[in-house]
């Protein structure tokens, strides 16, 4: 965004503290912002970095005006090396300074720094801002201008200092919700792999998300469920039961009664255990421009799938051989011993004999105990799903 001529200094401010807000959605991240300092502030080259490049760390480099070889390459040769000649670091926090209060002219340019990585590039002058968040995210803003520029003006540093008080929310904001969402995600993955199905219902009764498990129940199980645009119930008589619990658990959301719990069995073939249906209202929210919120959870559990832990986990969690950790797998698959040995090819004798092994080290008696154990136990969260 160029300056126009009726744009006032208010006008200005405001665009750009729209732009660091807007920034946390941008891919890549504040781009519209870097632009926009380049050309208010009249420089050649604006970059943020965040989570402050160490060794093993490279950090994040954001930019507008560096060359590609610098700006496209996680692993670019300032991030590599030239960060630990930088002078211009460890700012006193939240506070714009110019290199030139840091370090004399005559001093920088005889500098590893200024030879490697200001000179080649015409850099003469770097105006910037260190700022330190709670969240542990270390963030460095730094602007460049050429000689013949000159120096940054005040009334532009003035400008950068009422900037950083918003960047600071911005960073803030954008390292929670990356926290949020890596929780987020971690946990969907270990509710998938543990193969416990959920679907999240608007007041409407769509379906605003479902995970991967929920998903392959429904495909495994076609003339039972369906899971599109809404989750539906195939047979007459539980689909209309299932409406029912339905109804009742969006009506404890809007009255917040959220230890509402309803439950459902699915009957299947008389080869198969039923599936089990579970609604929970979930606490109301406050919409923004009308936005779907969830109002009901539904966990669908298949008891006919097992989640064996993988042998290699195993063998850390209690001290397995390899040998001992596939019978164990194969029993909590729900195999008898006879016809884990088979599968495994071992004798009857070879598997109780690794049996009783498996016993003595992970403190069970039985193998009903053992199976309990393994589908319960951590490991299990490292599954594999099909």
């Amino acid at each position: 965004m160029t300056p126009g001529p009726h744009q006032s200094d208010s006008d200005i401010l405001d665009a750009m503290v729209d732009s660091i807000y807007a920034g946390i959605d941008e891919q890549p991240l504040w781009q519209t912002l870097l632009d926009q300092l380049c050309q208010t502030l009249t420089a050649d080259i604006s970059f943020l970095i965040l989570r402050k490049p160490v060794p093993g760390d490279t950090g994040l480099l954001l930019s507008h005006g560096l060359p590609p070889h610098i700006s496209q390459s996680p692993a670019n040769i300032y991030s590599e090396g030239l960060y630990a000649l930088d002078p211009f670091v460890n700012l006193p926090e939240g506070q714009v300074m110019s290199l030139d209060e840091l370090i004399a002219g005559d001093s920088l340019q005889r500098s590893e720094f200024y030879q490697s990585c200001m000179k080649p590039y015409g850099i003469e002058h770097i105006l910037g801002a260190d700022l330190r968040l709670p969240e542990g995210l270390n963030a460095s803003l730094r602007l460049t201008r050429s000689d013949e520029q000159g120096s940054f003006e005040p009334a532009q540093r003035a400008l950068l200092q009422r900037l950083l008080p918003h960047l600071r929310r911005a960073i803030g904001l954008f390292a929670r919700l990356q926290r949020i969402e890596s929780e987020r995600s971690l946990m969907e993955q270990t509710v998938s792999q543990l193969s416990l199905g959920s679907v999240l219902l608007d007041e409407q009764r769509n379906v605003l998300h479902s995970n991967r498990a929920a998903q392959n129940i429904a495909l495994e199980n076609p003339d039972i469920l369906h899971l599109g645009e809404q989750l539906s119930i195939k047979v007459d008589h539980l689909a209309a039961r299932f409406r029912q619990l339905l109804e009742r658990a969006i009506a404890a959301h809007h009255s917040a009664e959220t230890d509402v719990v309803q439950a459902l069995s699915l009957g299947r073939s008389e080869q198969q255990l039923p599936l089990n249906l579970v609604l929970r209202p979930l606490p109301p929210g406050s919409s923004i421009d009308g936005q779907a919120l969830p109002a009901v959870a539904v966990f669908i559990s298949d008891p006919e799938y097992k989640s064996p832990a993988p042998v290699d986990v195993l063998q850390q969690l209690y001290g397995l051989t390899p040998a001992e950790s596939r019978l164990a797998t194969a029993l909590a698959d729900g195999l008898s011993l006879d016809a884990a040995s088979e599968m495994l090819h071992i004798s009857r004798n070879t598997a109780r004999a690794h049996l009783r092994a498996i016993f003595a080290k992970t403190g069970v008696t039985q193998q009903t105990m053992l199976v309990s154990l393994l589908l319960k136990s951590v490991a299990a969260a490292t599954a594999k799903l099909p």
